[in-house]
């Protein structure tokens, strides 16, 4: 008896031969959650973002107000005090004219004239106080004739030792001792001059650029970025395509951090240029709500026709989920302006960038509708984007504030965009990039 030979295919085809089962309700929910989940991590970035900038408006507008203790017009410095009451408390004696008044005078002048010119005031207070010494000595002592006689002295009469000691006390350098012979010597106190002593000043923090109106400076940054793609079909009839790509791709956080080397001209003009990186990241997710999994259990004995069983059938999505990552060099080629007043300044640039390095990695939905990976030199990679990204246009406008002479920080805005498509021109696709965010960074000027 001849053995009936079995393919396999055959089989697979007569028992699976328009085979639909349709997927149950918990599917769909899966798929729909899967779908919609949303990451919230770009919410704290813009948070964070939106700080740093209330920040420095907050330090550039911010000026402390320097309190200066005000001066009553009637209060008196301590040693003009001192010298008040002493010529307020000198001897009154019944033989001299009245001294008080002269002082008194000077002292009222000074009260009344308390917010004048302080030079002013003192000067008046000493000519009261010669005025009452020169009447009290004139008092006391007969005056000298015109000339003197030779070998004859002025002797205090007898009895009034003890009355010159105590009308002459506190006029030392007028007499030299009551009982020694009386040798008057028209010497007074005459007012010195103020010794002021010059505070010490507000140490230097900002940078002298009139000295050194051109300086080279370098700068060391680093920030969040963010990114608006477009997606567009180059034909209308990939328009579901291009939808389909919007859904499963969808933006995430991203970076940016450099070097840059600029020249300062007549204080106020910028040359830049240097190396700018910047990394941006897309979580890619697809689910597949028609997929299938069959159980089928082969049985093939010897002697005995192939037996082909489906003992199962699994119902679910097909998810993938990976994370794309672009990753752009550039070299930027920027002019500006600087303009800065005390501490604080700011600067506005503009210029192109060269892309000097362009590397992507991840997974896209392909156009029959499959994930397939991008990531050059990967199994069963699918070429998409372009090897360079070519030129870009921005402008930035940066916010400074001086910690130390030739040390700065600062926060600056920043737009750029990329002027070509980084997709190939025969993907069905057109995928372009805007770009922007803060560079926060310290700035070193070269002296």
């Amino acid at each position: 008896m001849e053995i009936e030979k079995n393919h396999i295919d055959d089989i697979f085809r007569h028992r699976l031969h328009d085979a639909e089962v349709p997927p149950p309700a918990f599917v769909w929910t899966n798929v729909e959650r899967a779908l919609h989940q949303r990451k919230r991590r770009r919410f704290l970035i813009w948070l964070f973002a939106f700080g740093m900038v209330g920040a420095g408006l907050w330090a550039l507008l911010y000026r402390p107000v320097t309190q200066v203790p005000a001066t009553a017009a009637s209060e008196q410095r301590p040693e003009n005090r001192q010298e008040s009451a002493a010529v307020a408390q000198q001897p009154d004696h019944t033989n001299s004219p009245k001294t008080e008044p002269a002082s008194r005078d000077a002292l009222g002048l000074i009260e009344q004239t308390g917010s004048g010119n302080r030079a002013a005031k003192k000067a008046e207070l000493q000519r009261g106080k010669v005025e009452a010494l020169t009447a009290s000595a004139s008092s006391l002592v007969e005056p000298l004739p015109d000339k003197e006689p030779e070998n004859e002295t002025i002797s205090p009469p007898s009895g009034q030792d003890t009355y010159l000691k105590g009308a002459l006390e506190g006029f030392s350098p007028l007499i030299n001792a009551a009982t020694e012979p009386l040798i008057f010597k028209r010497e007074f106190n005459l007012p010195q001059a103020k010794i002021f002593i010059r505070k010490k000043k507000d140490p230097k923090y900002c940078y002298d650029f009139a000295q050194n109106p051109n300086v080279w400076m370098l700068d060391a940054y680093a920030g969040p970025s963010f990114n608006k793609r477009t997606l567009k079909a180059t034909d209308p009839a990939f328009n579901d395509y291009a939808q389909m790509r919007r859904a499963t791709e969808q933006s995430d956080w991203s970076y940016n951090a450099g070097l840059r080397g600029s020249l300062l001209l007549g204080r106020h003009f910028l040359l830049r240029t240097g190396l700018h990186y910047e990394q941006r990241t897309e979580v890619f997710e697809y689910a597949d709500p028609d997929y299938v999994k069959y159980v089928v259990v082969i049985i093939n004995q010897p002697g005995e026709p192939t037996i082909i069983d489906t003992i199962g059938v699994e119902y679910g999505e097909n998810y993938v989920k990976t994370y794309n990552r672009y990753g752009m060099l550039d070299v930027p080629l920027e002019i500006g302006g600087e303009l800065r007043r005390g501490r604080f300044g700011m600067s506005v640039n503009a210029g192109m960038s060269f892309n000097v390095l362009f590397w992507k990695r991840g997974t896209v939905l392909s156009p029959e509708g499959h994930p397939t990976p991008f990531t050059p030199g990967a199994k069963g990679a699918t070429e998409v984007f372009r090897p360079r990204t070519g030129w870009s246009a921005g402008a930035s406008a940066q916010l400074f504030f001086h910690l130390q002479p030739t040390v700065r920080v600062f926060a600056e805005p920043y737009y750029r965009q990329i002027l070509k498509p980084v997709s190939l021109g025969n993907q069905p696709v057109e995928q372009r990039y805007r770009n922007w965010g803060i560079k926060m960074g310290v700035t070193k000027i070269l002296d």
